[in-house]
C-alpha cells in the first residue's frame, strides 16, 4: 500500500536531518586523512619496501637505509604532499589557511627554544631506559658509519614534515573553521594511536605532544614550528639512545 504523501514528507525530512549540520570541507578532510593514513601505513612502511624493492637494490650504495629513506619519503608524499594539494587546489584554502606560512615566526622560533628545552630533560632521562636504547635510532643501519647517520637524521626530518604537516596542518588548520579549538583534540586522536607499538610511556605521551603541538601551531599559525621542534626531539632522541 502506497506511503501517504505526508509520510512519505517526513522520510524525506527524516533522512536530510543529519546532514544539514555536516560541513563538506570538514567532511572531507577527515575522511581524506583517514584514507591517506591508512594508505601510508599499508604501503608506506619500510616493511613494505623490503618485501618488494629490497632485491632491486640490493647492491647499491647504502642499500641498508633505503628503506628508512622510502618511509620517509612516503610520509613526505603521502602525509605532506597529496593533502595539501587536495586542501589548496580541491577544497580552495589558501597557504596560510592550512598552516603553511611563517606565520608568528617571533613567537614560533621562542616558543620551539623553550620546549625543547624543558623536555631534554626527559629526553635525557628517558635515554637510559632498555626500551629506548634497543628501539632508537629505528634503524641500526644508521649506526654503521660512512656518514649514514647524518643522511639518515636529514631524511627523518623529512619524514616529520609530512607527518606534521597532516595533523598540525591539513587536519588542524582545515578543521579549525568549523570545529574551532576543539580540533586540537581532533588532531590529537590519530596522531597518538599511530604511537601504537612503541613504549607505552612513548605512546601515553603522544597524547600530550599532540595537544601541546597543536596550540603551538595555532598560536603561531604555523606548523612549522612543530615540525621543527618534533624533528630535534627525534635526532636527539637518536643520539641519546645511542
Amino acid at each position: 500500500m502506497p506511503a501517504s504523501p505526508d509520510k512519505s514528507g517526513e522520510r524525506r525530512h527524516y533522512w536530510r536531518q543529519p546532514a544539514r549540520g555536516i560541513s563538506f570541507d570538514a567532511a572531507v578532510i577527515m575522511l581524506a586523512a583517514t584514507v591517506l593514513i591508512i594508505l601510508f601505513h599499508e604501503n608506506g612502511s619500510s616493511l613494505f619496501f623490503r618485501r618488494h624493492f629490497a632485491p632491486l637494490v640490493r647492491n647499491w650504495p647504502l642499500h641498508d637505509l633505503y628503506p628508512a629513506i622510502y618511509w620517509f619519503g612516503c610520509s613526505l608524499l603521502m602525509l605532506g604532499l597529496l593533502p595539501y594539494l587536495l586542501g589548496r587546489w580541491v577544497l580552495g584554502f589558501r597557504p596560510a589557511e592550512l598552516g603553511v606560512g611563517l606565520g608568528d615566526w617571533r613567537f614560533g622560533l621562542k616558543a620551539v627554544a623553550v620546549l625543547y628545552l624543558l623536555f631534554l630533560p626527559v629526553l635525557v632521562a628517558t635515554s637510559y631506559l632498555p626500551q629506548f636504547q634497543t628501539k632508537y635510532p629505528l634503524f641500526a643501519a644508521a649506526t654503521l658509519g660512512g656518514g649514514r647517520l647524518l643522511v639518515y637524521e636529514l631524511a627523518y626530518a623529512v619524514y616529520f614534515l609530512g607527518w606534521e604537516f597532516v595533523f598540525r596542518g591539513f587536519l588542524l588548520f582545515g578543521l579549525k573553521p568549523t570545529l574551532g579549538l576543539q580540533a586540537v583534540f581532533v588532531q590529537t586522536i590519530p596522531f597518538a594511536i599511530l604511537h601504537f607499538g612503541k613504549a607505552e610511556v612513548e605512546t601515553l605521551a603522544a597524547v600530550g605532544a599532540g595537544v601541546i603541538l597543536g596550540f603551538l601551531a595555532l598560536r603561531a599559525r604555523s606548523f612549522w614550528y612543530g615540525w621543527l621542534l618534533h624533528s630535534l626531539i627525534a635526532v636527539s632522541n637518536d643520539l641519546l639512545a645511542m
